[in-house]
């Protein structure tokens, strides 16, 4: 009886045993099928992400929401399976989620639960977590693109930035994908070699009691070769056993439906037969490696020809399997079909490197090239050239038009620029109405002879839209690229400034840089001040002058205009003229526009009783301050901060900003004008254009240029200016001011005419803002200082 119950202990320590084995097999099996589906989701979920990020298409989110579901529900299923004790429902749940099969959910979590500490098994879950914040990160970045195409006016900066991280994210995504693919399959060989040194040592045993349990020994071993069978069959991938010379000596029906193939005809054939020409060389050395025994496996991508004539991309994991009776090797090898996913990366990598609405390069890839072109002007002593092109009045399409009509403009530009350039020369567009381009081995005059013939093409060129029609024309920076170019950013801002120089000297024209030229270096200075004006705001060296504005009836009423000011470095006083117009030029105007508001707002804050006898505070705007999408809410937020009333505070604009800006300047005066702000058209007169503009631009005040003003009294020329402006803003009931009053007759002369206000040195000269709020705390004098 002790040897029955010992033989019977066998037996079901062998059934068990066998059963573990189909699970273990089973589980594995299932856990890369997972991977499959896990690896599309997470690819399919970064394709439309980047969709949504170029489009703002809802369907496009919703796609990548619905995609990302399958690793999130993976996550979670895989912490459910880590707690203690097991949350089995919930772990459960998550995995048919993850688009794993209800019938494989229970024992992948058992071997989860009983084998992800060990081997190859833990080093697959460990590529598991490691993957959660690249999952997390897709949904960060959903959530990041949801919020801004949420906004009123996305940014494309934002957008563009998002856009990378997400392309960021998927390069991270796809090692991890591999390592974890090439655990599991290591995993799965290593139970295989396990399970065979074990059943080997079942059966040696077992052998010594066949007297007692042969016949049931046979038939558990083919009930056993079934379940094995099963699963080679049932695999949710491809698979098939090579031999050493290549032919294929069984393959599964998943593998069959993915080349389109008969068994009895996949049997036939070579697996070179299978393999598209073209990826005959890829592999070989790997397949080498694994046939000497240097490697264990391998996996790479290719081209497979199937049945049916269609290329099929596909990964293969080929493992050395070695039978001892024969000693040569067959080979197991795994194939899923990653077609959607090498279309959907080859996409993205398109998408990556090329602008969506013209086709062309984008930045990033015109500035590899041109790092490219300078390598070689360096390394051949060649030579190329460099262009910067920027459209002319652009904005004004897309303000009285539409951006549809802007589009199709610069689609339109890209055609024709395209018939003009050589082959080999690269276009592309740097963003909004700004190209660039690199023509290969040309030197400059041939650069400048083909670029004029591009300009003039485009100023021929009318394009017309709802019955209106537009000339385009365009400013070009051309810069020589040799040997002595020092870098590519300086490159870059060699042209950005020839490019300026273009529009300085009246548009629509070339300027050529070359390394002698005096406009560009002393344009380069100006540029310099971008740093120091920085330094300026960091360091706390603004200062703030002002200068009373007279009421032409000496009402008493207390009105100025604040001036900004800066001292260097030394600590002396900057000219105005010096640092404002290169802020203007290059960018910095609208921190320092910040910093004024910040400043008055928190000084009239800081003197309730000289804020309680203000009639109004002029500040100056600069036309850049417009371009930023969020000024207008910071206005708003640091009159709510400060408590400062709107009617306090008139707004100056230039009237060549409010005509650049023309939709922009309307929206922020309707805005600030509901909350009591008042608005003055700065300059009014020098540019006549802003004539036709006036009665769209709520403004109270028309600020009359002191180029007419100054020697009105001596120039009947700028007498007759003044004296038209002045009646045009008393015909649409707008109050006038006249600046650079200098002397008594001018004054005379200005309140005779009916100018409502008077500013100029010859009423007061600036003094310290701080200086005017406590002397004015107790009311304006009767006389204004001289």
């Amino acid at each position: 009886m002790g040897l029955v119950s010992g033989l019977v202990v066998l037996v079901a320590l062998a059934i068990g045993f066998t059963i573990a084995a189909v699970q273990l097999q089973a589980a594995a099996a299932a856990y890369l099928g997972g991977q499959s589906v896990w690896s599309r989701a997470q690819i399919a979920s970064v394709h439309y992400l980047d969709r949504y990020g170029r489009t703002g298409s809802p369907e496009a989110l919703e796609q990548a929401r619905s995609w990302l579901t399958v690793p999130l529900s993976d996550l979670e299923a895989r912490k459910a399976m880590e707690r203690e004790p097991l949350d089995y429902e919930k772990a459960r749940e998550g995995m048919i989620r993850g688009r794993n099969h209800p019938d494989d959910v229970a024992r992948m979590i058992w071997l989860f639960r009983h084998f992800s500490d060990v081997g190859h098994l833990h080093r697959a879950v460990e590529v598991w977590r490691e993957s959660d914040q690249t999952i997390l990160a897709l949904e960060r970045i959903a959530h990041n693109l949801e919020t801004e195409w949420g906004r009123p006016s996305p940014e494309p900066e934002r957008l563009s930035a998002l856009r990378e991280e997400l392309g960021d994210v998927n390069s991270r995504a796809e090692p991890l994908t591999r390592r974890f693919r090439e655990s599991m399959t290591e995993a799965a060989r290593w139970m295989t070699r396990i399970l065979s040194i074990t059943s080997i040592a079942f059966l040696a045993v077992i052998a010594l009691a066949a007297w007692l349990m042969g016949w049931g020994l046979v038939r558990l071993l083919r009930g056993s070769e079934e379940k094995f069978r099963a699963i080679f069959e049932q695999a949710a991938v491809g698979m098939a056993q090579v031999s050493e010379s290549g032919r294929i000596l069984d393959a599964n029906t998943a593998l069959c439906d993915l080349m389109a193939y008969p068994r009895e005809t996949l049997l036939g054939l070579r697996y070179r037969d299978l393999v598209h020409p073209d990826d005959w060389a890829s592999g070989r050395e790997q397949a080498r490696d694994v046939m000497t025994g240097e490697l264990s496996n391998y996996t790479l991508e290719q081209r497979l020809l199937s049945g049916s004539g269609v290329a099929v991309w596909a990964r293969l994991t080929v493992s050395r399997m070695t039978h001892k009776s024969r000693g040569a090797p067959d080979f197991i090898v795994i194939m899923e079909d990653v077609s959607e996913s090498h279309r959907l990366s080859v996409e993205l990598t398109h998408q990556a490197t090329h602008d969506a609405l013209t086709g062309l390069f984008n930045r990033r890839a015109f500035e590899r090239r041109l790092s490219e072109s300078l390598a070689r002007a360096r390394a051949e002593q060649s030579h190329h050239v460099l262009c910067f092109i920027d459209l002319d009045q652009f904005k004004l399409i897309n303000d009285t038009s539409g951006h549809a009509a802007g589009d199709r403009v610069l689609c339109q530009v890209v055609d024709i620029f395209e018939e003009i350039l050589r082959d080999g020369d690269m276009l592309a567009r740097l963003g909004g109405d700004e190209f660039g381009i690199v023509l290969e081995n040309c030197e400059l005059d041939t650069a400048t002879h083909i670029v004029e013939r591009l300009r003039r093409a485009l100023e021929e060129t009318a394009f017309v839209w709802d019955e209106r029609r537009y000339n385009i024309s365009c400013s070009v920076g051309l810069v020589p690229i040799t040997a002595r170019s020092q870098d590519v950013e300086s490159l870059h801002r060699a042209a950005d400034i020839a490019c300026y120089m273009a529009k300085e000297q009246g548009r629509n024209r070339l300027y050529v840089s070359r390394e002698d030229d005096q406009q560009l270096v002393e344009q380069r200075g100006q540029m310099e001040w971008l740093n120091r004006i920085r330094d300026a705001l960091q360091d706390d060296r603004l200062f703030l002058d002002a200068q009373l504005i007279v009421p032409s009836g000496h009402n008493g009423e207390l009105r100025y205009e604040v001036l900004v000011r800066l001292r260097n470095e030394e600590g002396e006083v900057v000219p105005p003229g010096t640092f404002l117009p290169a802020a203007e030029r290059f960018g910095a105007a609208h921190q320092i526009d910040r910093w004024v508001i910040e400043r008055v707002l928190s000084q009239l804050a800081a003197h309730p009783e000289h804020l309680d006898k203000l009639e109004s505070c002029h500040i100056n705007l600069s036309g850049r301050s417009f371009d930023q999408p969020d000024f207008q809410s910071f206005v708003i937020d640091a009159f709510d901060r400060h408590r400062v009333p709107a009617r306090k505070i008139c707004f100056e604009i230039t009237e060549t900003a409010a005509v650049n800006n023309l939709a922009e300047a309307i929206e922020f005066m309707t805005r600030l004008g509901k909350r009591g702000c008042r608005f003055a058209l700065d300059d009014f007169g020098t540019g006549l254009s802003s004539f036709s503009y006036l009665r769209r631009l709520p403004v109270d005040y028309l600020k009359i240029d002191g180029i007419f003003v100054r020697d009105m009294a001596t120039d009947n020329t700028d007498l007759a200016m003044v004296r038209a402006i002045n009646d045009i803003g008393q015909t649409l009931n707008k109050k006038t001011i006249a600046e650079f009053v200098e002397n008594d007759e001018t004054t005379r002369m200005l309140a005779d005419m009916g100018v409502d206000y008077c500013q100029g040195f010859g009423l007061h000269r600036p003094c310290r803002f701080e200086t005017l709020l406590c002397e004015r705390a107790e009311g304006p004098a009767s006389k204004p200082p001289r």
